[in-house]
């Protein structure tokens, strides 16, 4: 397959020859048609200025008449009679007059006998050159002669051809100049960037995604081609580095859920088997041994059941139920439920709410399981103290903040505790409960809701998580 360049330059050639014939042609034509009016005025006008001359003559001869106005005009005079005999030619000596052929055929006097008056360029035999002749009617029994007939040689029309030419050469010189910068030009704007393109192309589909094309032609399709060729492949390379973080997490988290599911597993197996060896008949031991394989049942089916929840939720299966009610009775059991379920522990519960009447637009459901994950996470991490549930107005929201004055965050955790498996405290956590999953889960079901769960931590003081929900019912 040729190059494009190669057939690019094949096209400007062609038009260019075509340009250097088109004009030449052209002009050349117009010269000459040009030369030939400019002739045919001029024989136009000497016709009257001989029937003038005639008219004033003395001459005694049609033959002298002839002779001495073509020395005055520089014009080839001839009379001819009503019968196309020449009875005076200024080109002829007067003893030949009698040789020359009947002119009543030619074209130029045929014109005139129908018309008064009519010209015509042919090829002289007499003169052996070409001629621009015109022929007038006049009266012959006033004049002696039917036809007066003048004619100049397109040799003057040569010499105009002549200077024309060096105008022709110059045109050649422009169009070869032209063809020149067109070429180059092209290649800088079109071959050369497309060439670019097409390496770029061949090194991004052989997975080189940090290649990117420096094109600034000026050209605005070339440049908006280069450019969105560009943004294609940073697209490729974010999508690619993203396939690649995804392949990262979808590992941690098989590794996270293998670990986590091994560890209950492996625990329940060792107190059977225990049990089975032995420790079944013995009441010191095997009633703790089946209550805590009940716990890591539990534990198992708690997991079991987060997993199921964050993955229906990712995977957009899961889907939102939203209605407008009152928040109010949904707090007050959560938090009655909380005071109940750790009344061994030095912690104030407290439920802050401007007024009983907390109408929102939400999934009641999710955002009844979001407040208690987020109450159980303070709970956990919270030995004595206070939690505060706090209800605030704020524009068209309601926002929740669940205070503690646990043992907070760390920095370094802060990052990480909206992701799966991800927990501050390992031992506490396993000890006291949890998947890992709860605020990874909290964190889809609000954004959900078209909000974001906000977290505000000192180490050691204890840490704040808010979220906003909007108030306005849009079925209003």
């Amino acid at each position: 397959m040729r190059r494009i360049q190669y057939r690019l330059l094949a096209i400007i050639i062609f038009i260019g020859i075509i340009g250097m014939i088109a004009p030449i042609t052209y002009t050349n034509t117009l010269a000459l048609n040009q030369a030939k009016d400019t002739i045919i005025d001029k024989l136009r006008s000497h016709s009257k200025t001989f029937m003038v001359y005639v008219s004033n003559s003395e001459k005694d001869t049609f033959q002298k008449m002839a002779e001495e106005y073509s020395i005055a005009s520089k014009l080839r005079v001839t009379l001819i009679t009503a019968n196309g005999t020449v009875i005076g030619e200024s080109s002829m000596p007067i003893d030949q007059l009698s040789q020359m052929d009947n002119h009543i055929s030619r074209p130029e006097i045929i014109k005139a006998k129908d018309s008064n008056e009519g010209f015509s360029t042919r090829y002289s035999n007499t003169l052996n050159t070409d001629f621009v002749y015109f022929a007038s009617q006049v009266n012959q029994n006033q004049y002696g002669f039917k036809y007066v007939r003048l004619a100049q040689s397109l040799k003057s029309v040569e010499n105009l051809a002549s200077k024309y030419r060096e105008f022709y050469y110059l045109i050649i010189v422009i169009i070869l100049f032209v063809i020149i910068v067109a070429w180059y030009l092209l290649k800088n704007w079109l071959t050369d960037p497309i060439l670019e393109l097409t390496n770029a192309a061949k090194d991004i589909s052989q997975g080189d995604l940090k290649r990117r094309v420096a094109i600034n032609t000026g050209v605005i399709e070339i440049d908006e081609l280069a450019d969105n060729m560009n943004k294609m492949t940073i697209a490729l390379e974010r999508g690619y580095t993203g396939i690649k973080r995804m392949e990262k997490v979808r590992s941690e988290f098989l590794g996270n859920v293998t670990h986590e599911l091994k560890t209950p597993i492996s625990s329940i197996s060792g107190y059977i088997e225990t049990l089975l060896e032995g420790a079944l008949n013995d009441e010191s031991v095997n009633v703790g041994f089946l209550e805590r394989s009940l716990e890591n049942t539990h534990r198992l089916e708690e997991l079991v059941t987060d997993l199921v929840e964050i993955s229906r939720i990712e995977t957009g299966e899961l889907k939102m139920n939203f209605e407008y009610f009152n928040i109010f009775d949904i707090l007050k059991n959560l938090t009655k439920d909380a005071k109940q379920r750790n009344s061994n522990k030095k912690i104030k519960i407290d439920l802050d709410t401007p007024d009983k009447r907390l109408f929102i637009y939400g999934d009641k459901n999710r955002l009844d399981q979001v407040i208690a994950n987020l109450l159980s996470n303070a709970l956990r991490y919270t030995d004595e103290g206070y939690i505060k549930v706090k209800l605030s107005r704020r524009d068209n929201e309601i926002v929740f903040s669940i205070i503690d004055t646990g043992i907070g965050i760390t920095p370094k955790a802060l990052k990480r505790i909206f992701e799966r498996f991800y927990r501050t405290d390992k031992a506490r956590d396993r000890q006291k409960g949890g998947t890992g999953l709860g605020l990874s889960i909290a964190k889809h079901i609000i954004e959900a809701h078209g909000s974001k769960i906000y977290v505000d931590t000192v180490e050691g003081k204890g840490s704040t998580f808010s979220f906003g929900v909007t108030t306005v019912n849009p079925e209003k």
